[in-house]
């Protein structure tokens, strides 16, 4: 199983100090999500992470970026849903439901929310009975490429790998209501505690 990582949708000072520490921890894929961010914000958080960096981010919006920067693909979602023609890199999408995650079989890998209570959205809670999981599990419809979304914790994540996912999305449980490089510390602390695979 692998874990991802999707940044806060707000920039915040020391971000990408926290994120080149975070791929120096061995963090292999990051989501870039700033859902109401100009593409200057995007290139200012690009230019300050390491470049050798940039082959493990996944952009959620301004694909245009990922040529420029060699980045390792985009996510598809309901405000960005087209596809660049020619694109090459790596192809995902948000999954709502198991019939998205059918339907979108030859995607790279989707991500499939929510799982379990959101820590980030209040309110945003369980969207699958446990029982129907097993069942999507046991036929096949969660494999190696659906990735679990939603409420991940580190208490939790046995569940999701029994579930046969190919790993887990984190975002609340990372971050926390408020990061800043004076969490850093128990950021990455909380990183290798939900890092499980390593």
């Amino acid at each position: 199983m692998k874990l991802f990582v999707i940044t806060t949708p707000f920039f915040f000072e020391g971000e990408s100090r926290i994120i080149t520490h975070l791929f120096r921890e061995g963090m292999q894929r990051l989501h870039l999500r700033k859902p109401q961010s100009d593409i200057d914000r995007f290139r200012l958080l690009l230019d300050a992470i390491p470049a050798e960096y940039h082959s493990r981010i996944v952009l959620h919006e301004h694909f245009e970026l990922t040529t420029g920067y060699r980045l390792a693909g985009i996510h598809l979602n309901s405000r960005n849903n087209t596809l660049p023609e020619g694109f090459a890199g790596s192809i995902s999408r948000s999954c709502h439901s198991l019939q998205e995650v059918q339907d979108n079989k030859q995607l790279d890998y989707v991500f499939l929310s929510p799982i379990f209570q959101s820590i980030s959205k209040e309110g945003y809670g369980n969207g699958f009975p446990m029982e129907r999981l097993r069942e999507a599990a046991a036929s096949g419809i969660i494999n190696e490429k659906v990735i679990a979304l939603g409420g991940i914790e580190e208490k939790n994540i046995p569940l999701i790998a029994s579930l046969h996912f190919g790993g887990a999305a984190i975002l609340g449980a990372l971050w926390g209501k408020a990061p800043s490089v004076i969490n850093e510390t128990s950021i990455i602390k909380r990183y290798k505690q939900l890092d499980i695979w390593q």
